[in-house]
């Protein structure tokens, strides 16, 4: 019994990855109107949106600066990506100057699946630089989405980007929304 103990606390570590709390999330409308809603992470990396209407989406994140071991990076840790999509776990990674993250997209409901798509494109503005992580259309109103964002370091940022089927950076046109 001990010995599992001493291998669950051992492991626990590299296992998990830490929640990023107060990532500002935007959603704005796809037919030009602005932002619909903002929303910050809790302690949890958590936010949902609810009762969207019929429509297009785009989803904007605006990361904080990491410190630490977060931001920091080995030589054979470098990659090129700077965001990768695993569509079977709905989970986007990106890399920046900010640090490394994930961004688990749950509880998708009355959106079309066929038009949830992942993206990469930088916005930048005099209040920072806001990266489009997502298009999504609501086929019928009271659509849902939940985000969870995650701290990762680069080690295993390159792990779970290697492991995804989709590298965004070079499918996405930086700067274009």
């Amino acid at each position: 019994m001990k010995q599992l103990l001493f291998i669950i606390i051992i492991i626990f570590p590299f296992w998990t990855s830490q929640r990023a709390s107060f990532v500002n999330i935007y959603l704005e409308s796809g037919t030009g109107r602005g932002t619909v809603a903002f929303q910050q992470t809790g302690q949890k990396g958590m936010v949902s949106f609810e009762y969207l209407d019929a429509g297009s989406y785009y989803l904007l994140v605006e990361f904080p600066q990491q410190r630490g071991k977060w931001i920091e990076e080995k030589p054979r840790q470098s990659t090129m990506t700077k965001a990768a999509y695993a569509p079977g776990k709905k989970t986007y990674y990106y890399q920046g100057t900010e640090g490394y993250f994930s961004i688990k997209f749950r509880g998708l409901r009355k959106i079309d699946s066929e038009n949830f798509r992942p993206v990469f494109s930088e916005i930048r503005s005099e209040d920072g630089i806001k990266i489009n992580v997502a298009q999504f259309q609501t086929h019928r109103k009271n659509g849902q989405i939940k985000i969870r964002v995650k701290k990762l370091t680069a080690g295993q940022f390159k792990r779970k980007a290697e492991k995804a089927e989709q590298d965004i950076s070079t499918l996405s046109i930086q700067g274009i929304k």
